[in-house]
């Protein structure tokens, strides 16, 4: 049986949007915030985002272990991947004339052997600005799409993106791929609690890391197996009914409010705008003092 992401049914502005809408929002602002790394915009957009989880009024109890995956995501993405490069990865911004505030001592790699030694690890303000953009992009758009399984009822799922005009096919493969994980997951807990009471200690495994792989064999074939035949079982059910012989109907219509024609609306007009602003140029970054004025630093600060 299939089981789906944790829907928690509330009556909040977010829960009453169009499905639609909360997938739109997401897809524009993901391709608007991908076009640049201008300072000003993401914290706008950051500051929106946050409004607009809170208006789901999600607990943290609730929320916990996403947003855990999520922190540990993002600080493997900024600082992990800014300590690796040496400070050298500061996409879209001149790093001719950077205003330096502080180095510390670092590990670097070398054109000669041994090809790695001692180096020192900049910070300048354009590249702490740069990382605090990184990270007001990540998560804003971790804002819009944490709410999406939380408050969308995964009986819409399918409905949804065949509204946004995917075919049958494709809009019903998605509503299947929702519910794999959470499936997978549902029957991976089930395993592990019968193998266990059989004796299976998995918290003791010993062994090299080829040796635990080994022992998890128990685990991971049921799970495997089982994730094949419920497959199986789906494209059966699905074949009885002639799914994919011709135009389907779908039990639920979605009707869109005035609310969610306006979020659409600005949605697209959104993310036109910011495409043409990054084709004329002098949006995504530029120069040194452009850097200090666009992104959000005072240029006397450093007169």
């Amino acid at each position: 049986m299939l089981i789906n992401f944790p829907y928690i049914k509330r009556d909040t502005p977010i829960h009453r949007l169009d499905p639609r809408a909360k997938f739109l929002l997401l897809l524009g602002w993901g391709l608007a915030a991908a076009q640049t790394s201008n300072f000003w915009f993401m914290l706008v957009g950051f500051t929106g985002a946050a409004w607009y989880y809170s208006l789901a009024r999600l607990k943290w109890s609730e929320t916990r272990r996403v947003w855990y995956f999520i922190i540990f995501l993002n600080f493997m993405l900024i600082f992990v991947n800014y300590f690796l490069s040496g400070g050298a990865i500061v996409q879209g911004v001149d790093m001719t004339h950077p205003h330096m505030l502080f180095t510390l001592p670092f590990i670097g790699l070398k054109h000669t052997a041994p090809f790695i030694g001692p180096a020192s690890l900049p910070f300048s303000v354009e590249s702490i600005t740069f990382m605090i953009t990184q990270g007001q992009r990540n998560f804003s758009i971790a804002f819009l799409a944490v709410v999406i399984p939380y408050t969308t009822d995964p009986g819409l799922m399918g409905i949804t993106f065949k509204g946004m005009g995917l075919p049958d096919k494709f809009s019903y493969a998605i509503d299947l791929s929702f519910r794999f994980l959470p499936t997978v997951a549902r029957d991976f807990g089930v395993t592990l609690d019968a193998q266990r009471a059989r004796g299976f200690e998995i918290d003791k495994l010993r062994g090299g890391i080829f040796g635990k792989i080994a022992r998890l064999a128990p685990m991971v074939v049921p799970v495997v197996i089982g994730s094949v035949v419920g497959a199986e079982d789906i494209i059966s059910a699905m074949e009885l009914r002639c799914f994919g012989v011709g135009k389907r109907t779908w039990l639920t219509e979605l009707h869109p409010r005035r609310i969610d024609r306006v979020i659409i609306t600005l949605c697209i007009a959104g993310f036109l705008l910011v495409t043409a602003l990054n084709i004329a140029g002098n949006f995504y970054a530029s120069g040194p003092l452009h850097v200090l004025h666009i992104q959000g630093i005072p240029s006397f600060l450093f007169a």
